[in-house]
């Protein structure tokens, strides 16, 4: 019984690493961005130049807008996934948790009952000590 627990706890403690990565997974295509223009040194721009980033950052920032809204849905869509995840994980070590309880509690049954003394139904073994 106690070797049941031990080997289902062994199993639980190799998979955890697996589960908690710890090296960084790689962004979504969502959250990738493009990078903001370039900006002039107001102290020495020109008019042309200041006009002209002016402009660079209404695009850029309005692509920007549509990337972090993009990126927000993917977020939200991992996030859904990684509860859904969890809660089958959870199930699944409930589930584990309350077979291995009913086994106990099966095992205690049998050996209360004294069945390790007797012969099985069926068995042609004997006991060395009769």
């Amino acid at each position: 019984m106690k070797v049941l627990l031990g080997a289902t706890a062994a199993i639980l403690l190799m998979a955890t690493p697996a589960l908690a990565q710890t090296t960084p997974a790689a962004l979504p295509a969502q959250c990738n961005f493009t990078p903001p223009p370039t900006i002039p040194d107001g102290a020495t721009a020109t008019n042309s130049a200041m006009s002209q980033a002016r402009e660079a950052l209404g695009a850029w920032r309005t692509t920007r807008e549509t990337e972090l809204a993009a990126c927000t849905a993917q977020a939200q869509a991992l996030q859904a996934q990684a509860q859904a995840a969890a809660a089958a994980h959870n199930a699944g070590l409930a589930e584990t948790n309350a077979t291995i309880q009913h086994f106990q509690a099966e095992n205690e049954a049998y050996t209360a009952r004294g069945a390790s003394s007797r012969r099985e139904r069926g068995s042609t073994l004997t006991r060395p000590d009769h």
